[in-house]
């Protein structure tokens, strides 16, 4: 008891149930995706919309926003870098699919349904905004701040990772999910908010939507490459965001905006 009492023990104790509800909450409808066999849309966005509601209210024991705890603030200064993202997470991902088709691995069809496209834009958004706020923003709120900032990015790649339960069994996904993992976090610590990375995350998993469900591929040279790609991707994607942060294309938050 003497233990909990101790005020830096009792933080790490009340993190850690934190995380663990939150994570709990994000991988409700994965279960029940696994064990009924079905997509259940429904379940996985309303779970996800709770997900928000319930960080918004833990993060309110550290802001009055409670988006804020996790790089959420100033939207109608920092909208640009959530579209700048979006646009980059879309052209990496195009870029991922279309290296295979260059290469003479795949042959491409497609068949444009708007409906359907303006679905995976709006379905992916609560997904995208959820994890990013369980693997980066409740991360990076409670990593001790005298502790290196690099160890902060690798810990958060591993957190995304691990995330991924059901993938945590193929290498190749592994590697481009640390790969993305990486880049997000880093994104993330150098702008000093998490509109960016919540741009580049949900362009990203709007573009993975439109090539699994509006693009046919017919394989002509199965090498089993593809996710290998994708992650070499990431890796030039990570190479642009820092160019293009060098050169000064992101806005940097700074502490006192609301």
């Amino acid at each position: 008891m003497k233990t909990l009492s101790n005020p830096s023990v009792k933080k790490s104790v009340i993190s850690v149930i934190g995380f663990i509800s939150l994570f709990t909450l994000y991988h409700l409808p994965e279960f029940f995706q696994n064990y009924y066999q079905e997509p259940l849309i429904w379940l996985l966005e309303s779970s996800m919309l709770l997900f928000v509601i319930v960080a918004y209210f833990i993060g309110k024991s550290k802001f009055k926003n409670g988006f804020r705890t996790y790089g959420l603030f100033a939207f109608g200064k920092y909208w640009s870098n959530l579209a700048k993202g979006i646009l980059i997470g879309i052209c990496i991902t195009i870029l991922a699919n279309m290296v295979p088709v260059w290469m003479h691995w795949n042959k491409i069809s497609w068949h444009w349904d708007w409906q359907q496209i303006l679905l995976f834009t709006i379905g992916t958004f609560f997904p995208s905004l959820a994890e990013d706020i369980l693997t980066r923003g409740y991360v990076m709120t409670y990593w001790p701040r005298k502790w290196n900032v690099n160890y902060l990015i690798l810990f958060s790649a591993g957190v995304y990772v691990l995330n991924h339960i059901f993938k945590l069994n193929k290498p190749d996904v592994l590697l481009y999910l640390f790969v993305l993992g990486l880049l997000l976090m880093w994104v993330f610590v150098a702008t000093r908010s998490l509109w960016l990375t919540l741009g580049i995350h949900w362009g990203s998993n709007i573009a993975y939507q439109f090539f699994a469900n509006i693009v046919s591929f017919e394989t002509i040279k199965d090498t089993g490459l593809e996710n290998y790609v994708l992650a070499a991707c990431y890796v030039l994607g990570f190479m642009l965001v820092f160019i293009l942060f060098k050169g000064g294309f992101f806005t940097l938050a700074v502490k006192n905006d609301d």
